[in-house]
């Protein structure tokens, strides 16, 4: 009667036919990369075999040489001497440095006598006359015109235009503050005759010092628009504060004086909150709201 197997018996046998499924894929695994390394290399001597026979049909010496038994070696390519890299570097740097220092060669290093004149290696009129090459030519005088270069500078819109203004307010030719002091065109002095004088110079730029229609500043031109009803304004705000007495903003009326309270700025009330002054460089006399609040009102004579 056969006995039956053991448990370590069992175990065995399937040790053993798990080893021999691994030997079994290992060597599928050889035979699969040795195909692919076969496929490759034939690949490979395909492509040498069409590069040769290209070759051949190229050069029928080798070919001819092939088909007597003989080796080919493929001859080392040769690169003609100016096509070498050290080669085309050192002619193009050469190149470059050349047309540089061409162009950066400046006019003035040319002696201005002897380009003056083609050919000639003097100016001088006596040398000149006694060469041997000049040929019963006479020079009486030689004339050499050298030039310098000049030195300018660039100027902004702004400064010309301060310049024209500048220059404007010199030359004006016109009546003076002082002038109509002696002889006022205007004796009796009322709010509406004010503001009717201090439209007149509405568009009259702005001139630090002026005091002419030529260019005025704030106190200026205070001082002249006053000066046609005979009062006699000191140029300065501080002066023309003091002038008259302090009058409440309620009841301020055109033709009295907005003072800042700081004594930076002056002009003429003309109602509505908007007075006549001469602002800041680069303006003009204009009619214009009152933009601060920190101000106050100055009446020169009861109106």
């Amino acid at each position: 009667m056969a006995t039956k197997a053991s448990g370590r018996h069992r175990a065995d046998v399937e040790i053993n036919v798990l080893e021999s499924f691994e030997l079994r894929s290992r060597r599928s695994i050889r035979e699969s990369e040795r195909a692919r390394l076969s496929r490759l290399a034939r690949k490979q001597a395909k492509k040498l075999a069409k590069l040769q026979a290209a070759e051949l049909a190229k050069n029928p010496v080798a070919k001819k040489a092939l088909s007597n038994g003989r080796y080919l070696v493929r001859a080392e390519r040769k690169v003609k001497f100016h096509n070498l890299r050290w080669v085309r570097n050192i002619v193009t740097m050469t190149v470059a440095s050349g047309l540089f220092a061409t162009f950066a060669l400046p006019a003035y290093a040319y002696n201005p006598d002897v380009a003056a004149m083609s050919r000639f290696a003097t100016t001088d009129a006596q040398a000149l006359a006694s060469a041997s090459g000049t040929q019963n030519l006479t020079v009486a005088a030689v004339n050499t015109v050298k030039y310098s270069r000049g030195n300018y500078e660039s100027a902004n819109a702004s400064e010309i235009a301060r310049q024209e203004t500048l220059n404007a307010y010199r030359t004006y030719a016109g009546p003076t503050a002082a002038d109509y002091i002696l002889n006022p065109p205007f004796s009796k002095l009322d709010g509406s005759t004010i503001l009717q004088v201090a439209s007149k110079y509405v568009g009259t730029p702005y001139v630090f010092g002026g005091e002419t229609p030529g260019g005025f500043d704030c106190s200026g031109y205070v001082a002249f628009v006053f000066s046609q009803f005979g009062i006699a304004l000191p140029h300065s705000v501080h002066g023309q504060n003091r002038m008259g007495i302090l009058i409440k903003p309620e009841d301020a009326v055109p033709g009295d004086l907005v003072v800042f309270d700081d004594l930076s700025h002056d002009g003429i009330f003309a109602g509505n909150g908007n007075f006549y002054h001469s602002p800041r460089p680069g303006d003009t006399v204009k009619l214009a709201p009152i933009f601060t609040s920190n101000i106050h009102f100055v009446r020169l004579a009861t109106k």
